[in-house]
Parts: C-alpha cells; structure tokens; sequence
C-alpha cells in the first residue's frame, strides 16, 4: 500500500497526541513578476502591474505535529492602480498548503499554491485593459521566525505563472508571477 506524503503528515496530525491546531491570520507585502500592464498618466508618468505584486490577505489553521508544522490557507492578493479617470485592479483568490519544518524559533518548508478567478479589472477609461486568466498551480518556498508563541515574520517565494486568456480581444499571454515577499502572521 502507498502513502502519499500528505496522507502520512495527516496521518501523523489525526494519531499524534501533542497535535495543536491554530487559527492563522496573515498578511503579506510581494514584489516581482513580469508587467501585466503599464500606465501612462497625461503628465507624462506612468505606472505598472505586476504579476507577482502586491497585497495578500490569508487566512486558515495551522497544525503543530512536534517539528513538522502543517499550514491550509486561503486567501486574496491584489495589485491596483487608480486615477481620477479610471482604476485597474490585478486580483486573484489563493489557496495554500504548506509543510514546515520546526527547529527552535524557525520553520522552513514549503508546498503548493492555486491561484483562481485570475482578473484584470478596469474601471472608466482603463476598462479596455480588462483580461481574464486561467487558474493556475503554483509552488512556495517560506522562511519564518516565530517571535512568540503566537506570532512571526516570514520570507516567502512563491513560483507562478498566469495563462491570459483570448477574452476582450486580448491575445493569449503567458506572465511570470513569481515573487517574494515578506509575511506577518498571528495565530490563535
């Protein structure tokens, strides 16, 4: 009979004595990927999206198994641009699962990321940029130091790539929306 490598640490969750289980809550800064979109302003400025930024809000439980460290979230990730005639915004959900491995204060380990409802949005005159993307599967990297019982900072890198699709007359387009980025986080 196989096991798989989830099915032995939700083996190990469900059959340990010392598992916890936490509520988890966190929020992330990112940078990186390729340009989704640039703007250019009237006073000769301009402004891009990219495929790895900006903003991430997740939450989800944390599972501690004595050194391993078991993590299901989902969340949203957002990037937006906004002028007095028009907005964009770059907006995807997330879901995450990840397996860390515990030495004192700090976790390293990684897993698997899913990015869906993949969107470019406009609004006034910036509507005409509007795209949709494929779902896409991704992989994560993370560093974290636990500076209480409850609470750390992380190093994270994420590996994704979004498929844009033929909507809105749009050509197909592969964009590379890896990043990295640095995570605050509570548990509870």
């Amino acid at each position: 009979m196989r096991i798989t490598l989830l099915g032995f640490f939700l083996l190990l969750a469900t059959k340990s004595a010392y598992a916890e289980v936490d509520f988890i809550a966190s929020i992330g800064l990112h940078s990186g990927g390729d340009d989704v979109v640039e703007v250019l302003f009237t006073d000769g400025s301009s402004e891009d999206i990219k495929a790895g930024e900006f903003l991430t809000l997740e939450f989800g439980a944390a599972w501690d198994m004595g050194n391993i460290e078991a993590r299901a979230t989902g969340g949203w990730k957002i990037d937006s641009i906004s002028a007095t005639n028009g907005d964009l915004d770059f907006s995807r959900l997330t879901g995450q699962l990840l397996f860390l491995y515990a030495l004192d204060e700090w976790r390293f380990g990684g897993g698997a990321t899913y990015h869906f409802n993949v969107e470019l949005d406009g609004g006034g005159v910036a509507s005409i940029a509007s795209a949709e993307f494929d779902d896409a599967l991704g992989y994560v990297a993370e560093v974290d130091y636990y500076f209480s019982e409850k609470a750390y900072v992380g190093l994270q890198y994420t590996d994704i790539e979004y498929d844009r699709t033929t909507a809105f007359g749009q050509s197909p387009a592969t964009f590379d929306g890896s990043s990295i980025g640095i995570v605050f986080a509570g548990r509870w």
